[in-house]
């Protein structure tokens, strides 16, 4: 049988001297005192001081963390957390015996340097509430009207969020929730009230590389030269360098692998010769993928090509197989024509077209019917140029 203790004070698992405290016990009062999570730093009425529900003049009948029960987080940063992001989370209370009819919690996060509040708690959840400030950011989040429930086990308080420091110190690398829990039973006294308590550690994450430039130059023969560089790797794996016509759609030119965890200046480069569009917008961005898969994108990067004339690029491969089409891309300033011969290696002519070019890019086929196994050559004239393409037929 459990001793009822009022107005002692008591010696907590950590260490220190809780002070009692006069005013409405947590679960009775919808203003209920701030500071009972256990969390260092307390704004009143004992700075400094470390006090839990279970304190004296708060559900203090038994002593704190009892067995048969606990207090869970779920949705809480663990590990590490992302600047300036929501987490959505839950706290759920258990009291394994059951006949529990009433449930409160309350949640504190600070810094683990000089225990200052950390980021910015809120809900819509209707039992929930904001309780005191501290250096006028908000102390903690607990139950407004603690909810009264048929007996049960359990409890939970769903829609609790916690949003992280946009722009964290450097005191708040390191951040801990302080949780408290209480299962009553509304008997208007402190006789049969359960209060358990946890904590939630993480630190501040760290991106896969800090990027200080990303820049997209044009070259003198129509094609892009994407350059980064960075001040700071770490665990970074690779980089992606994606382009798209619009914006919206993108495709990956490149992987290129990272020089490793790196405190120092490190450039990076990488040509496209093959832009997807020209006298267009080309977009370019850069995925920066780290060695447990987490990414970022680097800002876009626009840049324009002005195609002065024909450019022709050959998308078959070589040899290519009997049977296939030969595919070739037209990049085109004006609408014009073109014409296209094939010979074979002794000089004979397999093949002769003449079709008119879009202003643009335009695709062109070859039927597989027009060629002949061995080498054959390809050549496109226009305007007065003209280019050949050597291709192997197998």
């Amino acid at each position: 049988m459990f001793t009822i203790k009022r107005n002692l004070t008591v010696i907590i698992g950590i260490g220190l001297m809780c002070m009692s405290y006069s005013t409405s016990k947590l679960l009775k009062d919808p203003n209920s005192p701030i500071n009972y999570t256990g969390a260092p730093k307390a704004v009143t009425p004992n700075l400094g001081q470390v006090r839990y529900c279970s304190n004296s003049g708060c559900h203090s009948d038994f002593g704190l963390d009892p067995a048969g029960g606990n207090v869970i987080a779920t949705g809480l940063p663990t590990g590490t957390y992302v600047a300036g992001q929501t987490y959505n989370f839950s706290i759920k209370i258990t009291r394994t015996a059951g006949g529990m009819t009433n449930w409160g919690f309350a949640i504190k996060a600070v810094n683990t340097v000089d225990n200052d509040v950390v980021g910015t708690f809120s809900s819509t959840n209707a039992n929930a509430s904001l309780k005191g400030t501290v250096a006028g950011k908000t102390a903690e989040l607990s139950h407004s009207n603690a909810p009264a429930t048929a007996a049960s086990s359990n409890y939970t308080f769903l829609n609790l969020k916690w949003t992280a420091p946009s722009t964290p110190t450097t005191n708040q690398t390191n951040i801990r929730f302080y949780i408290v829990g209480v299962a009553g039973d509304n008997d208007g006294s402190e006789a049969g009230d359960y209060v358990y308590s946890t904590t939630v550690s993480a630190s501040i994450g760290t991106l896969p590389v800090t990027l200080t430039s990303f820049n997209v130059l044009a070259l003198s023969n129509n094609t892009a030269s994407v350059n980064w560089q960075t001040s700071q790797e770490i665990s970074t794996a690779y980089y992606e360098v994606e382009t798209s016509s619009n914006g919206s759609n993108w495709v990956t030119l490149s992987s290129i692998i990272s020089k490793g965890n790196s405190s120092s200046l490190q450039s990076y480069s990488y040509t496209d010769k093959k832009p997807v569009s020209y006298n267009s917008n080309i977009y370019y961005r850069l995925k920066m993928v780290d060695l447990d898969g987490s990414y970022s994108y680097s800002a876009i990067q626009t840049l324009r090509l002005k195609n002065a004339g024909l450019i022709i690029d050959n998308l078959s491969a070589q040899p290519l197989k009997g049977g296939k089409n030969l595919i070739f891309k037209i990049h085109s300033n004006t609408n014009q024509a073109i014409a296209v011969f094939i010979t074979d290696i002794n000089g004979r002519l397999l093949y002769n077209y003449s079709t008119n070019t879009a202003s643009g890019t335009n695709t062109f086929e070859i039927p597989a019917a027009n060629l002949s196994r061995g080498m054959v050559y390809i050549k496109f004239v226009a305007g007065g140029s003209e280019k050949t393409f050597n291709q192997l037929i197998e």
